[in-house]
Order: C-alpha cells, then sequence, then structure tokens
C-alpha cells in the first residue's frame, strides 16, 4: 500500500510539472523579443531604429501571449488534482498579491513621472523594478510551494535586475531581455531534464 501511494504521489508529480518547461520556454521567448524589440528603439542607432510603437506593440502581444499560455497550461497541469481549503486561499492571496504589486509599480511610476522623472530614468525604472519583483515573487512562490527551481529562477532574476539598474538607457532593455531571458529558458531545461529523468526512473 506505501508503494502504491509513493507510486501515485509520483505520478502526480510529474503530470503537474511536465508542462512547467512549456511555461518557462514561453516566458524565455517573450523576455528576449519583447525587451529585445524595446532595446532596438535606440540600441542600434544611426544603423537602426525600431519604431517604439512597433516595439511596444511586440512586447506587449508577447507578454500577453505568455500570459494566454501560462494560464491554459496551469491549468491544464492541475486538472485531477484535489486542492485543500487551505491551499486554495493561499494560492488566491498569492494570486491577488502579485496582481496588486505589478499593478502598484505602475501607479508608482505614473506619480513620480507627474513629479519630473525624466524619461530617461523612467526607461530604466520600469524594467528593472518589474525584474527585481518579479524575482522576488519567485522566491515567495518558492516558500509556499517548497520548490527549490523557484529559489534559482528568482534569485537570479533579482541579480539581473540589480546589474541592469548600473547601466543607461537602453542598455537595461537588453541585459534584461537576455539575463531573464536566459534564466527562464535554463529553467525550462533543467526542469524538463527532471521530469524526464522522473519518468525513466519510473520506467
Amino acid at each position: 500500500m506505501l508503494d502504491l501511494v509513493e507510486r501515485q504521489q509520483a505520478l502526480v508529480e510529474r503530470r503537474s510539472a511536465r508542462l512547467v518547461p512549456w511555461i518557462l520556454f514561453s516566458w524565455g521567448v517573450a523576455w528576449v523579443l519583447g525587451y529585445g524589440a524595446l532595446w532596438l528603439t535606440d540600441g542600434l542607432r544611426p544603423a537602426f531604429a525600431l519604431p517604439g510603437g512597433v516595439a511596444m506593440s511586440v512586447f506587449f502581444g508577447l507578454f500577453a501571449a505568455a500570459v494566454i499560455l501560462s494560464a491554459v497550461l496551469g491549468a491544464r497541469s492541475d486538472r485531477g488534482v484535489r486542492g485543500t481549503k487551505e491551499s486554495a486561499f493561499t494560492g488566491t492571496v498569492f494570486g491577488i498579491g502579485c496582481f496588486v504589486a505589478l499593478g502598484g509599480i505602475y501607479v508608482v511610476g505614473l506619480q513620480l513621472a507627474a513629479l519630473g522623472m525624466p524619461v530617461m530614468v523612467a526607461n530604466v525604472y520600469f524594467p528593472v523594478i518589474y525584474t527585481l519583483v518579479i524575482g522576488f515573487i519567485y522566491l515567495m512562490a518558492a516558500a509556499v510551494r517548497r520548490a527549490v527551481p523557484c529559489v534559482v529562477i528568482g534569485a537570479l532574476l533579482i541579480g539581473v535586475a540589480l546589474a541592469a539598474g548600473f547601466f543607461a538607457f537602453p542598455t537595461p532593455y537588453l541585459v534584461i531581455g537576455v539575463g531573464g531571458g536566459a534564466v527562464f529558458v535554463g529553467g525550462g531545461v533543467t526542469t524538463l531534464a527532471w521530469v524526464r529523468g522522473r519518468a525513466g526512473a519510473r520506467r
């Protein structure tokens, strides 16, 4: 009976984790191409400059696609898993907290702009602070789910954000795009290898 319980637990873990790599890959692509597009607005002048409207459309389009894909794959990975009231409460509070934190960054940025924050400073503030907060969100997710990979991803994102803050516009977009994208892709590769390794061990 104990062996049966352990087998079922391992099966649930693999089913829940098998779609996580593709969620991370989608975010890796969104960060590299999205922030890369923002960097191209000024990063290769005078040889080339991507129009600001086009860059913003690419950025928000890729991030919206990543959000939708993450929601769909996340729902599929949790299918058939019964949660408790405690886990539902934790998930709800965590999700609302993340939404409020990310929205609060935008509101504070608007307030700073109204107080006279230069555009060049705003172009550094927004990508750096968003990356920093997302890194902390991953650390909180690690604490809630007891997931070591989230600790690594969160710590690396915080490091990328702090490093990007030392550069002037538009370099932070390049640092965050390449560095953050590499963190997500690396996390996806590691998780995929773990899932396949567990599946091989099970066979």
